[in-house]
């Protein structure tokens, strides 16, 4: 009887670490919702950071756990890549506005963490040059109807290897989405399709598409590597020892994604009919509470 109820809650604890991992993978995608906020609500956020940093019995202790999550993880994102491509196709207006609203749903909870400290040259200082960084990025990268192509290369894969390492490092910044940085610079797009490309080669057994496709994560996901192990040392060292100002630069990217998102899409307003523009309003509000109450816990 013990071992069938042991046997049940393994089971559990499994479809549990999976479903955790589909959603958090999901929110990969999604641009201005912080993947490292949803890990945090999600309960993984520690059991990561021991994967990254802790010694060989710790990361041995969290492997039965994280193993699944990060399967679901890939799950949630093959998923979801299906019905962004979508959603982003026939209706970009709405869910750029969506999109949006996940993002200024986001920056409550990093005010949140500044409360306590001064607001001091450092902070303002911080919070105009993150904020100025992102419009210059954008400014630099042009318009969605650009050519960002990462067919397979050697000066594509070198790149391909620096979009995974910028992407990944913010899955542990909470606030911070990973996705919405790809938007601002102009491959998210391109990300996001070669998902949905290689998830539609390996169901139709597409090799040749199989292997291109796979030329292009192989380099993303070496940088990915490297972004979560390095970076998060350091971003956790520069909240140790400078949290208003990591805190306040990290208000600035935040607070000029939404220009960024509006940038990087192609719309003819004059087309848009008042229900698109009422339904546009309400997907950013309800995307803002989305974000709001993801983040709402955390600090």
């Amino acid at each position: 009887m013990i071992d069938s109820m042991n046997s049940q809650n393994k089971l559990i604890n499994l479809l549990l670490a999976i479903a955790k991992g589909i959603v958090t993978g999901m929110a990969v995608m999604i641009p201005g919702v912080s993947a490292g906020s949803m890990i945090m609500s999600m309960g993984m956020y520690e059991p990561l950071m021991v994967l990254i940093s802790g010694k060989g019995a710790e990361r041995k202790s969290v492997l039965p756990k994280m193993l699944p999550f990060g399967g679901g993880v890939l799950a949630g994102i093959f998923i979801f890549a299906f019905v962004l491509k979508g959603a982003l196709s026939y209706f970009p207006f709405q869910t750029s506005l969506a999109f949006i609203g996940l993002i200024l749903g986001g920056i409550p909870m990093l005010i949140r963490g500044v409360k306590g400290h001064r607001f001091t040259l450092s902070c303002a200082l911080a919070f105009l040059i993150a904020f100025g960084l992102m419009i210059v990025m954008m400014i630099a990268s042009g318009s969605s109807s650009a050519d960002f192509s990462l067919a397979p290369s050697v000066p594509h894969f070198l790149l391909t290897i620096v979009l995974g390492f910028l992407a990944a490092s913010t899955m542990i910044l909470p606030g911070v989405s990973g996705s919405a940085l790809m938007l601002i610079m102009g491959y998210y797009y391109e990300i996001t399709g070669r998902v949905a490309e290689l998830g539609t080669a390996f169901g139709t057994l597409n090799w040749a598409g199989i292997g291109e496709n796979l030329l292009v994560f192989l380099p993303f996901l070496i940088g990915a590597f490297c972004g979560i192990v390095l970076v998060a040392k350091l971003i956790r060292r520069l909240l140790e020892r400078f949290p208003a100002p990591t805190r306040w630069a990290l208000i600035g990217l935040m607070a000029a994604s939404p220009l960024t998102v509006l940038a990087k899409i192609t719309v003819d307003y004059s087309a848009l009919t008042v229900p698109a523009y009422i339904v546009a309003a309400l997907l950013g509000l309800v995307g803002f509470a989305i974000a709001w109450f993801l983040s709402k816990d955390e600090t």
